[in-house]
């Protein structure tokens, strides 16, 4: 091989160029840095959020993702929806109100399940079509609740045998439907902005 080189100075040459060049591929190779793993977005007012937890809890897990940060002058943009929200009854017992001395036996609801469905869109700039979307996401929460016209669910008998009415929210899990619903709402938030956050890094 050195012979060759020595016999043919063009050979020689063209190998150096052929070296140097090689090097400042490897030397000048693209890298991932910081800022360029790092994207930035904008995260409007949930459309549909009245008081604007949904929108609180989607940013504070946007901003705990390593590859997202949320600005307002972000040039890409997420755009959400509430579609649609409900509960639906899922558990049952038997009525434990006494009438004429004798228990109803109808049942009451006790248990109910909490759906939010929302969609989803990633725009860049001013485009008006999205990259991406939009796109359904769902989760759900279950929770129970009492009856709180039943005095038998808001009573208990202490050591002394005698009878004791407590607070609905006292002991936690006895709490009336409206309130049970409400505390629903922040790990339903929690469930769906974690699906939300899994969804725009996909993208990325």
């Amino acid at each position: 091989m050195n012979f060759l080189f020595l016999s043919f100075p063009w050979i020689r040459q063209c190998n150096g160029c052929l070296v140097l060049i090689c090097f400042m591929f490897t030397g000048c190779g693209y890298r991932w840095s910081a800022e360029d793993a790092c994207r930035s977005i904008s995260v409007p007012y949930v459309s549909g959020d009245q008081d604007g937890a949904l929108t609180a809890e989607i940013i504070r897990r946007l901003c705990s993702s390593p590859h997202i940060r949320v600005s307002s002058d972000a040039p890409d943009r997420l755009a959400i929806a509430i579609v649609q929200e409900g509960a639906d009854s899922i558990g049952y017992r038997r009525d434990p109100q006494k009438v004429k001395g004798k228990i109803r036996k109808n049942l009451v609801a006790n248990e109910e399940r909490k759906t939010m469905t929302v969609e989803v869109s990633l725009f860049r700039g001013c485009a008006e079509e999205p990259v991406f979307g939009p796109q359904r996401l769902s989760a759900y929460i279950d929770y129970d609740y009492i009856d709180g016209d039943s005095i038998q669910d808001l009573e208990f008998q202490n050591s002394s045998g005698q009878t004791v009415v407590v607070l609905p929210f006292s002991l936690g899990q006895l709490e009336p439907q409206e309130a049970a619903q409400e505390a629903s709402n922040r790990p339903l938030y929690e469930k769906l902005s974690q699906k939300i956050v899994d969804v725009v890094n996909s993208q990325w």
